[in-house]
């Protein structure tokens, strides 16, 4: 055990560990009772071995609550990076844009100030972006294409729904200023990088969603028994056909008069639905919004116990916009959530948060 997870560890009461790791075991065993075929271990795609990476999510552009339009912040977030010193990786983590609350053209728009701050640093190899689920568009745009190049071809095979560590994403070539230094890559849904030897798994977060109690509980399985007829495990691409249509209709939905404005009314007619199919309890409008990493554990257990035979160091998410750093009970992996950039319904101590992995993790705050 290192001595930044027995630093983490003793930073939690015994008692409330040993809760969380009853019902991560429970989680894990409740999901494995409907696989009886197996689980999908995990085809991550790695980066290279590293010294130092930085982590920033859920900016979200073109929520009327984004921040990161302001000079002054951004300049703040520009001193923080260039005072951490060479990064080798500065990774975008989801929800850089909000395509649910703006039409894109907008939220991209609205981005230009940060994306173009962040091409100019002198001190980062290189910027991996990981699309989320507000600006999961940016994967369906990549891989729309990667299916009418096949068809032009002749082929009628359909491309495997993730994105490989490519450079081609016309989303950010269009914010790429005139003598950008930093070259960007995008992947998508999962990526691993080693920081000085050891490794960290990146995702938005939105995958913790299937493992939520309400979807795999007895009698309120009704969505994952649709998956299971499918196959006998339930695999990544299951999880991306399931969750693509919400996300699209959601993303759509921004380009009607009235609708984002409108209090997400799309968004709870999907909700009421989720809950009429067993996908989330009748007590929230959103499965993980606003949640903690103590409330996240069992499904982050879940996720770790069904992708990973030799489980990661770190495991990095956003999503639920509540910054922290837990060591989970039972992998011994240490979780963190990046927290958020949004100015409205978020404690002041999970917002405009920077995270940094070299020798340990810590999460740092950028006030301008």
């Amino acid at each position: 055990m290192t001595e930044e997870r027995k630093k983490i560890m003793n930073s939690h009461p015994i008692e409330a560990s040993r809760r969380i790791a009853r019902e991560a075991r429970r989680r894990i065993e409740l999901v494995a009772a409907h696989m009886p075929g197996g689980r999908e271990r995990l085809k991550a795609v790695e980066g290279s071995e590293t010294d130092r990476i930085v982590v920033i999510s859920d900016t979200h552009f073109g929520d009327p609550f984004d921040v990161l339009t302001s000079n002054h912040l951004v300049e703040a977030l520009v001193e923080c990076l260039e005072g951490l010193g060479d990064i080798d990786e500065l990774i975008l983590l989801g929800d850089v844009f909000d395509f649910w609350k703006a039409p894109i053209d907008e939220a991209m728009t609205r981005s230009k100030r940060f994306m173009s701050a962040l091409y100019m640093l002198n001190n980062v190899g290189r910027m991996v972006y990981i699309p989320g689920n507000h600006d999961h568009y940016v994967f369906r745009l990549y891989y729309q294409e990667q299916i009418i190049n096949r068809l032009r071809a002749g082929e009628l095979d359909q491309p495997e729904l993730n994105m490989p560590l490519t450079t081609d994403c016309p989303t950010m070539d269009a914010l790429r200023p005139k003598g950008a230094r930093v070259p960007l890559v995008a992947v998508y849904p999962i990526y691993q990088v080693s920081v000085r030897g050891r490794q960290a798994l990146l995702t938005h977060g939105q995958l913790l969603g299937f493992f939520e109690r309400a979807l795999w509980a007895p009698g309120r399985s009704r969505v994952s028994s649709l998956v299971l007829k499918k196959s006998e495990s339930l695999g990544l691409e299951d999880m991306e056909i399931f969750i693509s249509p919400f996300y699209e209709m959601l993303t759509l939905s921004a380009l009607v008069p009235g609708v984002p404005n409108g209090g997400y009314r799309v968004y709870r007619m999907l909700s009421r639905t989720g809950k009429a199919l067993g996908l989330q309890g009748a007590a929230r409008e959103s499965a993980s919004r606003g949640t903690t990493i103590e409330e996240n554990v069992a499904e982050i257990e879940a996720l770790l116990d069904y992708l990973c035979d030799e489980k990661p160091d770190y495991f990095v998410y956003g999503h639920t916009h509540r910054a922290g750093i837990l060591a989970l009970p039972l992998s011994g992996t240490i979780a963190i959530n990046t927290g958020c950039w949004l100015a409205d319904g978020v404690p002041y101590n999970a917002k405009n948060i920077v995270l940094e992995i070299t020798d340990e993790a810590r999460l740092i705050r950028v006030n301008a």
